[in-house]
């Protein structure tokens, strides 16, 4: 009687942590997904954003051409004198404009810096969640070998951390 107590409570006990290992194992994966869609929403904002600017620029251009055009004919300048005052300000709008282009240059520069920095961030955080698959492997490993689902060992990748298990052998003789 007290064998299927104690038999009991051992099977109750493996059974909460397989399913506190599943649950750490889902967490991760759901946080993982939730990381890549802030990625691709942010990529998705700078291709607006980018878009907006390249829209911005023709407009900032042609109102400036615009406003610089009106400008003359209220001097009524000569014809030489106007052809030269366009060039001039068509000058001043492209200088005008290099400095623009400048800018965005800088803020993209530090928006790809900070692109790249979550990249680093990514990485290091799948780092972190292997680390802890295997060492929660290795530290549970042997409380739950014969115990584990069908479909835990996908390849034979996985002999590295049940290689020497009974579910492992299973595995491998039905070919994953």
């Amino acid at each position: 009687m007290d064998n299927l107590r104690e038999e009991l409570y051992k099977e109750e006990t493996e059974a909460k942590a397989r399913q506190k290992d599943q649950d750490n194992v889902d967490k991760a994966i759901r946080q993982k997904a939730q990381m890549r869609e802030a990625e691709v929403r942010d990529r998705a904002m700078k291709e607006m954003r980018a878009q907006e600017e390249r829209n911005f620029e023709e407009e900032y251009k042609r109102a400036m051409l615009k406003k610089f055009a009106e400008d003359e004919k209220l001097e009524q300048m000569h014809q030489q004198k106007r052809r030269m005052k366009e060039l001039e300000h068509k000058r001043e709008v492209e200088r005008m404009w290099v400095e623009k282009l400048k800018q965005y240059r800088e803020e993209r520069e530090k928006e790809l810096a900070w692109e790249h920095s979550q990249l680093k961030k990514d990485d290091w955080l799948e780092e972190i969640i292997m680390q802890e698959k295997e060492k929660m492997l290795q530290e549970h490993l042997p409380y739950i070998d014969g115990f584990m689902p069908k479909g835990m060992i996908k390849d034979e990748k996985d002999a590295k951390y049940f290689g020497h298990t009974q579910d492992f052998h299973k595995a491998q003789k039905s070919n994953f």
